[in-house]
């Protein structure tokens, strides 16, 4: 997975998400990472269960990527195509 400015510089970038763990008798957390070359987005989500931590952090990725790809002009490829593949 690529992030490609308006430039056309490329950096390497990564999307990475962690299992759901049980933090607490009712709660559940799932952390996720972004990273490029230049920059790093690391947090989680809490859930009820897992699925729903799990879900939670997948809906959160998508505007997570929007968000980057709008405040840092450029925009995310995997496997040579425009997107981040979630």
């Amino acid at each position: 997975m690529f992030f490609v400015r308006s430039t056309g510089e490329r950096e390497a970038a990564s999307l990475r998400v962690g299992l759901p763990v049980k933090i607490e008798d009712e709660t559940w957390y799932c952390p996720y990472e972004l990273r490029t070359d230049s920059r790093v987005k690391a947090f989680g989500m809490h859930g009820v269960d897992a699925l729903q931590a799990l879900d939670l952090t997948m809906k959160t990725l998508r505007v997570e990527v929007d968000y980057w790809e709008r405040h840092q002009d450029g925009k995310f490829h995997f496997l040579d195509e425009e997107g981040a593949g979630i």
